[in-house]
């Protein structure tokens, strides 16, 4: 007989580790089935120069770190540097051997509400991220003054994955909560997961990390009493709900 999996976690591959680590050393049964990965995005001159050339340099997630340290030198990055969360601020660091500013409330809302972006005309600012992701923080600098650019260092793609199957082994597995770190990940799994499967999605619990993916959560059907936010996507924050989880199942 399968063994009884309660948690489902959905964190792609390399960002998992130290969660799924954390999970095993506590005993706590899950599966893992990564929905998406990245793929690093080769710099043009063109984003060289705009990451050379800021006052402001923002990475918005630790794939930007990691794809563009496989690519140029710290020294490259003269402008000050900040993260949204602090994973990301820690490899940053340890990259750049600088200071890197993060916000309390790692969230978009929480790194536009730093007293250091607030008097920001006229200043060049870079956000480095994927190929998709909210507007917000450009939105917000624009109007507060300052030029902002991306500059794409990787890019997410879904995983070619048989939804079916996962399906009928998720429910081998008793799932019982899916534990789900960004938009993109929760509309992938219900554009995997068969129509005769929606209705099961729905009546999981579901561990999301911000009221944003709770909005998005509410609209695909599931319920808010099947929903608890996380303070943010950080492993400990992850962490601590799920052993409150586990502890309601009981």
């Amino acid at each position: 007989m399968t063994p009884a999996t309660p948690f489902l976690i959905t964190r792609p591959a390399g960002k998992a580790d130290n969660l799924l680590a954390s999970l095993d050393e506590l005993g706590v049964a899950y599966s893992y089935q990564p929905l998406i990965t990245t793929q690093q995005v080769t710099l043009k001159t063109k984003d060289i120069n705009l990451l050379t050339q800021a006052d402001l340099l923002i990475f918005v997630s630790v794939s930007a770190v990691h794809a563009l340290e496989q690519q140029i030198n710290p020294e490259q990055l003269p402008g000050h540097l900040f993260a949204v969360g602090s994973t990301t601020a820690g490899l940053l660091q340890h990259w750049t051997g600088r200071e890197v500013i993060v916000p309390q409330d790692q969230r978009s809302e929480g790194l536009l509400a730093l007293p250091q972006l607030q008097q920001v005309t006229d200043k060049q600012v870079v956000v480095v991220r994927g190929n998709s992701g909210r507007e917000l923080i450009k939105q917000q600098l624009l109007a507060r003054g300052a030029t902002v650019k991306y500059v794409q260092s990787y890019k997410r793609l879904p995983l070619p994955l048989d939804g079916s199957q996962l399906w009928q082994m998720w429910q081998q597995q008793q799932v019982r909560c899916i534990v789900a770190t960004s938009n993109e990940i929760l509309q992938q799994l219900f554009a995997l997961i068969p129509e005769a499967g929606q209705a099961w999605l729905k009546q999981r619990q579901w561990l999301l990390v911000s009221p944003r993916m709770q909005e998005q959560a509410l609209a695909l059907g599931i319920s808010p009493q099947h929903i608890t936010l996380a303070e943010n996507a950080n492993d400990g924050a992850l962490l601590q709900q799920i052993i409150q989880l586990k502890k309601e199942m009981v």
